[in-house]
């Protein structure tokens, strides 16, 4: 297709109107001339997602989310024509219908029946048509060897919100499933099934520009935490100091996983505490690119209060330069999105880095790991801009400047990532003393939006495996992989409130966490291995803390 930006006109650009205010984007009747409140209108929609490049101009990517989300629509009211009587669909006649099959597919992967990413494609094979199946089957529906999509079907699909056996027999099935999973989508080391899945695939990605609103409504809301009693759980430490880590209780975790942290956070009666879990989880090791998480949390502590109101006002540049120039937020959203036709996120990474000369003092500042870490903050290629600064573009004022070039490898602990990745999350519950200094909310709210971009959806995954897409409130999944020829690393933290159990209040999850799964080659065999290795830890992890099973 054609880009459609300012200017455009025809047939194409009405649509594109049409859609938008279908969407509720656009207020204004279709001319079929691309005008500001046209730009204004797409500009709006690509915030809300923060992986699209924010520049008013469609493309195949924004078009394509767009139309997703027109699919939504479409599909819901296609489902209710069948609920209410409308028609009686055989199998072949549902086959015909891409917009029900794919409204289908992705309430059977809600409720744990179907396997989510690419396979939500329309496509109502004999795996779509076995989901539908067994949802019958489980639900106690007698269905004919002639098979027939009726309305008492139809209204069980769109009512069902959680089959409660699912979320039980999953300790066991979980292994299979991951397996299916990498076998039907055709991974390999370059496309792996959960690392590369995309947040574009995510069953929550309408969500993450909402995410810091998540977080103000949480606090604000005070619901407990219900927290494995095996656990002990105790005040979160203070900035600088590490606390204890519990080494047994992680005997679960596939020998794959050569290391990890879990942090858990307790709520209750407006007290928070935690409990750490841990297996070789302060021993310094190849982190890879999950290490990027580190100069964006620099770089925000460093700039403090100084963010001004509008972030898109402060720009990354050459020093004496304005040659090239990025905005702060696409500079994160590049960084943990790898999204295309931006600058690398290793490059740009390597450039953050460079705004602070004593990186190594800095991390140990604020886990207060005392073992030997090597964090040169380069990432194999050169910076995106090798002397930069950053400059308030409105007041024309400079903000942080060149300190030191990046230099070698990034050898931390899955502590150290596990306590930056809580830092965030729990920034509004922490006392000063407990929280990095001089970071703000604000400059938080940048990385959390960004981090919920990364292509790695494992977390993602596993709620849906466990059939808890609809008994999820508020969720909050924000993250960063890493990959390369020695390991797979994944850190990451995780918010929402649990409505799985009727017969209880809803309650809070809340709980950091970093997995490392080291390679024995790279071959494809491995690369997929590793992949299944971490979205199987997630997967049971998650079962156990909304379980409590611990």
């Amino acid at each position: 297709m054609a880009l459609l930006s300012l200017g455009s006109s025809g047939s194409e650009v009405r649509s594109l109107q049409e859609k938008l205010a279908k969407l509720g984007f656009f207020s204004s009747a279709p001319s079929g001339s691309f005008d500001a409140a046209t730009e204004s209108a797409v500009k709006s929609f690509q915030t809300q997602r923060p992986w699209l490049l924010i520049d008013g101009v469609v493309g195949p990517m924004t078009l394509g989310e767009i139309d997703d989300s027109i699919l939504d629509i479409n599909g819901k009211v296609e489902l209710e024509k069948i609920a209410n009587g409308a028609a009686s669909l055989s199998m072949d006649e549902l086959k015909q219908n891409k917009v029900l099959s794919i409204e289908i597919q992705k309430r059977l992967r809600a409720l744990g029946l179907y396997p989510g990413g690419k396979l939500i494609d329309g496509d109502f094979g004999s795996g779509s048509q076995e989901a539908l199946k067994k949802f019958c089957s489980k639900l106690g529906i007698t269905i004919s060897r002639s098979f027939h999509l009726d309305s008492a079907i139809a209204q069980k699909i769109r009512d069902t919100k959680q089959i409660p056996s699912v979320l039980t027999a999953a300790s066991t099935a979980i292994k299979f499933l991951i397996s299916e999973f990498q076998r039907l989508v055709g991974a390999n080391d370059e496309k792996l099934g959960f690392l590369d899945m995309g947040a574009a695939q995510s069953p929550f990605k309408q969500y993450v520009h909402q995410y810091p609103q998540f977080f103000e409504k949480t606090k604000a809301a005070g619901f407990k935490t219900s927290s494995p009693p095996s656990l002990s759980f105790i005040s979160y430490p203070n900035i600088g100091k590490t606390p204890v880590i519990d080494t047994t209780q992680l005997s679960f975790l596939d020998p794959d996983i050569t290391e990890a942290c879990i942090c858990l956070g307790h709520f209750e009666g407006g007290n928070f505490t935690s409990s750490w879990l841990g297996k070789n989880a302060l021993d310094p090791v190849e982190c890879l690119s999950a290490t990027k998480i580190i100069p964006i949390l620099n770089v925000l502590f460093q700039l403090g209060d100084r963010i001004p109101s509008n972030p898109t006002n402060v720009v990354l540049k050459n020093l004496g330069s304005d040659a090239r120039k990025f905005e702060l937020p696409s500079v994160l959203i590049d960084i943990c999105s790898y999204r295309i036709d931006v600058p690398h996120s290793n490059a740009l990474s390597a450039t953050l880095n460079s705004f602070e000369e004593n990186r190594e003092a800095w991390i140990k500042e604020q886990t207060g790991n005392s073992k030997q870490i090597k964090f040169g903050g380069k990432y194999g290629i050169e910076p995106t801009i090798r002397v930069p600064e950053l400059r308030n573009k409105s007041t024309d004022t400079p903000l942080l400047s060149f300190q030191k070039s990046a230099e070698g490898g990034n050898d931390i602990s899955v502590y150290d990532l596990t306590r930056f990745m809580s830092l965030i999350g729990w920034h509004l519950v922490l006392s000063d003393s407990q929280k990095i200094p001089n970071i703000t909310q604000q400059g938080l709210n940048l990385a959390i939006i960004a981090m919920g971009t990364d292509t790695a959806r494992y977390v993602d995954t596993a709620i849906s495996i466990l059939g808890l897409e609809n008994v999820v409130d508020s969720p909050i999944v924000i993250s960063k992989l890493g990959y390369g020829n020695s390991a797979l690393i994944y850190t990451a933290f995780v918010q929402f409130i649990d409505r799985h159990d009727p017969s209880s209040a809803p309650k809070l999850r809340s709980f950091a966490l970093t997995l490392r799964a080291a390679k024995n080659s790279s071959t494809n065999a491995e690369a997929i291995r590793v992949d299944s290795s971490i979205a199987l830890a997630v997967t049971e992890i998650i079962r156990r803390i909304v379980t409590e099973a611990f």
